[in-house]
């Protein structure tokens, strides 16, 4: 009951969330040959300078439809998309007031059961939303000439998914803490841009970002999984949904 209550509760965010990541990559695969043709004109016409430097690093990594699809699909597309949605799944927890939180609360089962059943569908959503997309890109690839191995689609499907669980428990812990449901938003977002802004400006500090485990860079460039950050961010976002869980157990609703 309680996994089909949650279900009712975040379908349409899902379904939404899934729509648009599988448009956005779909969109982005099959105008490869059209992408690649206007960076080759951009990179001609460009000069010295940050974005003429930008231009023709994303270039050399279209030259390949796979540096291509890390690139403009799961680095600049799907990392800020996934993220928001995950936001907006935790933004509204099971005892959120927006959900009828005094309904919930007389339901004969503990605020930690609540918290660790909705977590789980959730996450479960967000996991076929890093996943589903990317294999998409995989059987679409024929149609522009290309081809995406589905071990990579997988591979950064489940780099996007375990990476991500950080920002998804960041919003339910800013959630346990704030009223309204946009605050925890907009900070998590804030933490998100800040960590992709990083990354293009310093590697060196995106090194130690939620961002390098999800986009899995690591893996694009040596075809090794991030297994450190593919452990440590999921065991971070469990101490997060702890803390979150904690907070709400002694919260006065």
């Amino acid at each position: 009951m309680l996994r089909y209550k949650a279900w009712l509760d975040t379908r349409w965010r899902f379904l939404i969330g899934l729509a648009l990541l599988f448009c956005a990559a779909l969109a982005n695969a099959l105008t490869y040959p059209t992408a690649l043709a206007a960076l080759e004109a951009a990179r001609d016409g460009s000069h010295n300078g940050l974005l003429a430097s930008q231009i023709d690093q994303a270039w050399q990594l279209s030259t390949t439809f796979r540096g291509y699809v890390w690139d403009q699909v799961i680095r600049h597309n799907m990392y800020y998309l996934w993220t928001l949605f995950a936001a907006l799944l935790a933004a509204d927890g099971p005892l959120s007031r927006r959900r009828g939180a005094t309904f919930t609360l007389s339901l004969p089962v503990s605020r930690r059961r609540l918290c660790t059943v909705r977590a789980a569908v959730d996450l479960s959503e967000l996991g076929l939303m890093a996943l589903l997309p990317l294999l998409a890109v995989s059987l679409a690839a024929p149609a522009v000439g290309q081809s995406y191995a589905l071990a990579d689609a997988l591979i950064h499907g489940i780099h996007l998914w375990f990476g991500g669980t950080f920002f998804y428990c960041l919003t339910l812990l800013l959630a346990a803490f704030f009223e309204d449901r946009w605050r925890p938003i907009l900070l998590t977002l804030a933490v998100a841009v800040f960590v992709g802004i990083s990354a293009e400006f310093m590697p060196a500090l995106a090194a130690f970002g939620p961002m390098d485990v999800m986009i899995g860079e690591n893996y694009f460039r040596s075809e090794t999984p991030a297994w450190t950050g593919l452990f440590i961010w999921p065991a971070l976002a469990a101490a997060l949904f702890y803390w979150a869980v904690r907070r709400i157990e002694n919260r006065d609703f």
